[in-house]
């Protein structure tokens, strides 16, 4: 699995409008793993909806929300 470094020390960011295409990747990026956390929390059984899982996924959702909003409003 390719690291942090290695996936985006290629993207080239010396221009505004580059550096709008990096956001725009990275908030695909977010959005790609919120989607998968909020799969995963739908799967957790409606009997552990009190558990520590479900608070954690729950709560990941809705910081990669925000961070997804923050990053909308940069550019």
């Amino acid at each position: 699995m390719p690291n942090f470094n290695s996936v985006f020390d290629t993207v080239d960011i010396s221009t505004r409008p580059k550096r709008r295409r990096a956001v725009l990747l990275i908030i695909t990026a977010l959005s790609r793993i919120r989607s998968a956390e909020t799969a995963y929390m739908e799967r957790i059984p409606a009997n552990l909806t009190d558990s520590e899982a479900y608070s954690a996924a729950d709560e990941s959702i809705y910081l990669l929300s925000d961070a997804i909003e923050l990053l909308t409003d940069v550019y």
